[in-house]
């Protein structure tokens, strides 16, 4: 039976972003409206079964209600206890389900929780979040398309298929935590709100991809390497009086001045060490580890081998390609 996975975060795109900067909200209600055209894509191609992350504003069954499907729903037996690990434990259990992919609601948070309880399950990834360089705005019938074609054949998953880079963080030799996008470390000494935006906080940036058009610290790869874009390649940033200093949108509407200290670039499987001095480290833009004491081993490396994503494009030309889109007369 052909199955596909939906994970919809209820709170993706919420966080005090929203009051520091300029970012637009996708409330919950529009998830649904999204979550609902996905499962009309996957229905359409045949899928038999969705099992999806149930969640307090209930998504999946609201989306599914005035819509006919030929499709199975089926939500996966977890406790939802409304916090981000919801996200974690249900990519463990898609993956356990044998899934074909899975599609999920969210920013770069919401897909680093779950790339890292996935596996080597496909993702395919909608923008719901405030800074979204992982997942993509793509219109959710065309996500639901993608899907549908990788849950049906692998043949398909073989040409559309990708691995994205992710960044592992070490704390004293052992592996702490992972990150899609970005790794920075922050001069306040507490978590608080997670979420940065202040270059006063910051010390040090990894990043996992140089790519000219995104938004958050994600921005500075772009901007400082331009001959580095679409090379298989990370960077290391210093933040500080030094080299440079350039014009960066760190938020959605909320473009700030940046002194660089010192950058370079890194290549895949590269090791970059970190001051071991007092701090937070930010995964993906929100700060995730405490480092309490000074005199810790930390060290960031770029790791080629990340999560399955699933290229829409790709998938959809492939499958036209194949006549998946050909109808009976």
């Amino acid at each position: 039976m052909s199955s596909a996975g939906i994970i919809a975060n209820p709170a993706s795109g919420k966080d005090i972003r929203r009051l520091v900067a300029h970012g637009s909200t996708v409330d919950n209600n529009e998830k649904i409206n999204m979550v609902r055209r996905t499962l009309l894509s996957l229905d359409a191609l045949g899928v038999e079964r969705v099992y999806y992350m149930p969640d307090t504003y209930a998504i999946v069954p609201r989306a599914a209600a005035p819509v006919a499907l030929r499709l199975e729903l089926e939500a996966l037996p977890m406790v939802v206890l409304g916090a981000p690990s919801d996200s974690l434990e249900a990519a463990r259990r898609l993956a356990d389900l044998g899934a074909a992919c899975i599609v999920v609601l969210g920013g770069d948070g919401t897909n680093r929780l779950v790339a890292a309880g996935s596996g080597d399950v496909p993702l395919v990834s909608i923008s719901t979040g405030t800074n979204n360089v992982f997942p993509r705005m793509v219109e959710s019938t065309l996500a639901g398309l993608a899907a549908g074609l990788v849950a049906a054949g692998a043949a398909i998953a073989a040409q559309a298929v990708r691995r994205a880079p992710r960044l592992d963080v070490y704390v004293d030799g052992e592996h702490r935590d992972q990150a899609l996008i970005d790794v920075a470390t922050s001069h306040q000494a507490w978590i608080g709100a997670r979420a940065l935006w202040d270059v006063a906080q910051l010390s040090e940036i990894v990043l996992s991809r140089v790519t000219p058009s995104e938004i958050g610290l994600c921005s500075l790869g772009g901007l400082l390497f331009p001959r580095a874009v679409g090379r298989q390649h990370g960077a290391y940033i210093a933040i500080g009086p030094g080299e440079r200093t350039v014009l960066a949108p760190l938020a959605p509407g909320l473009i700030r001045r940046v002194p660089v200290a010192t950058a370079r670039l890194l290549a895949p499987g590269e090791r970059v060490t970190l001051r071991g001095e007092r701090c937070t480290i930010a995964l993906d833009g929100e700060r995730e580890i405490d480092i309490v004491r000074p005199g810790h081993h930390l060290e960031v490396a770029l790791n080629p081998r990340g999560p399955r994503v699933v290229d829409i494009a790709a998938a959809l030309q492939a499958g036209a390609a194949g006549g998946a889109f050909d109808a009976a007369t």
